[in-house]
């Protein structure tokens, strides 16, 4: 009996949250692809709002990516609406958070205007300009960086800056 709860808490602890650097690759391709973003949403699916922060962003972001690909004006809506809240009520309890800021970002610069959601974009620029030479982690530093020096949010000169960390 023993060995049988064991076996399931190993299993269970594995097969119960994706790692974090598998979902950072795929959201980087996601929006470029439906097959990836579908992927995306099923590895998050089971995330709750109270599990990891960061796979929590990524999953409000996953549904943004799904409502892109959604058929019908409703369904998008609906989807957009879920992630978006989703989104803010994990930044609400994380502001510090660069990941967070990063994904809200980068959701922010894609989203067109008749949504309303850029209100944070000069903000989230700001927090990651002045916090990622802080960041210790270096792949989580490489890849926002990544992102950063094809944004369309930062200046040449703001691009240069980080492009040296």
């Amino acid at each position: 009996m023993l060995k049988q709860i064991i076996y399931i808490s190993f299993f269970s602890f594995f097969l119960s949250n994706p790692s974090i650097s598998e979902i950072r690759e795929l959201y980087k391709e996601a929006p470029n692809s439906q097959k990836i973003t579908l992927q995306l949403v099923k590895e998050l699916e089971t995330i709750k709002k109270t599990d990891n922060a960061v796979l929590v962003g990524y999953k409000a972001a996953s549904l943004t990516l799904l409502a892109k690909n959604s058929k019908g004006v409703k369904t998008k809506k609906g989807y957009f609406k879920e992630g978006k809240e989703l989104l803010e009520f994990i930044i609400s309890k994380n502001p510090k958070n660069i990941e967070l800021r990063f994904i809200r970002l980068t959701i922010q610069e894609k989203t067109p205007k008749f949504l309303k959601y850029k209100e944070h974009i000069n903000e989230d620029k700001s927090f990651i300009y002045n916090q990622l030479k802080n960041v210790k982690d270096s792949n989580l530093q490489t890849y926002i960086k990544g992102f950063v020096l094809q944004s369309k949010s930062f200046s040449i000169e703001e691009k240069n800056v980080i492009s040296e960390l």
